[in-house]
């Protein structure tokens, strides 16, 4: 099997609340992207999980033999949205194209760069289940505290991942909450979390946005020391639960982390338009310039 080892760029026509075009150059080990609202990330980070999917191609939705249906499809309500990931591994770099229709996609194409190879449709899906893909997660896995990227192997893999969280934490300045992993995977906080939360709850419950991040850096430093390499992240961050200072901070710690390591880790977030040059986001259009 190969492993997606970078995601060289990312486009749509349109998705969700993200219903403009997007395009994106990705940098080979940290991108931000920062929209208006955090649901808009949460919508993009779906359209790229879809995208890898191998359970969601439906493309007799728009048989003949369903000519109903394909109306509704075509003309009707439901937006058709096309998207393209453009991805090396190992041996190649691949084009990937799909077309949705809701949750499905009628159409796919896969295309080896700087080679005549190209799969269509029922083919495409058969490609992707060969490919260790990225890791995509959404806005449920922010507040589960599982380790959805890297579980401990043993006790020196769980306390090193421990021990970088906390330090990592520690660094961005917050110095209240300490975190703990057992060895099934589980991640818990304790102390006092209120300074980057706006009310309490229950820590052994949830892991707050800006901590969950920490875990996840940690989780994929610790498998590309661990296996040699770790195919690219996609992570959501609220932002809003953090001042400017801290969250910048946090970027920061995030880029060198990833160039030093040589991991890719992708972060979406929901940054406010004066700090996007601070902390190098690539800004997606406002939606606010539309309202009326």
């Amino acid at each position: 099997m190969e492993t997606i080892r970078e995601i060289v760029s990312l486009s749509h026509d349109g998705h969700g609340l993200m219903w403009y075009p997007f395009s994106i150059e990705l940098d080979v080990n940290n991108t931000t992207i920062s929209a208006e609202y955090y649901q808009e990330i949460i919508d993009l980070w779906s359209l790229v999980s879809s995208m890898f999917s191998t359970n969601n191609h439906s493309p007799e939705l728009l048989s003949k033999e369903n000519s109903k249906l394909s109306k509704k499809y075509l003309v009707g309500h439901t937006k058709k949205s096309t998207c393209c990931i453009r991805f090396k591994t190992d041996k190649h770099e691949y084009s990937l194209e799909r077309c949705f229709t809701g949750l499905y996609s009628t159409e796919s194409k896969l295309q080896k760069i700087d080679s005549t190879v190209v799969y269509r449709d029922e083919d495409v899906i058969q490609m992707l289940s060969k490919f260790h893909k990225p890791v995509v997660i959404d806005d449920g896995g922010m507040f589960t505290n599982s380790s959805l990227i890297f579980k401990p192997l043993d006790n020196y893999s769980r306390t090193c991942m421990e021990s970088l969280a906390n330090i990592w934490a520690r660094m961005v300045g917050l110095n209240d909450s300490i975190l703990k992993l057992d060895y099934d995977g589980k991640w818990s906080t304790s102390g006092d979390v209120d300074s980057f939360n706006s009310r309490r709850y229950s820590a052994r419950t949830r892991v707050p946005s800006p901590l969950r991040l920490i875990t996840n850096l940690a989780q994929v430093v610790m498998k590309k020391r661990t296996y040699g390499s770790c195919s690219p992240v996609f992570s959501p961050f609220n932002i809003s639960t953090l001042n400017d200072f801290e969250a910048i901070a946090m970027i920061d710690l995030i880029k060198n982390v990833c160039r030093e390591e040589g991991v890719q880790l992708i972060i979406g977030t929901n940054a406010k338009t004066d700090i996007n040059s601070m902390i190098g986001a690539l800004q997606t259009p406002r939606l606010s310039n539309y309202e009326y």
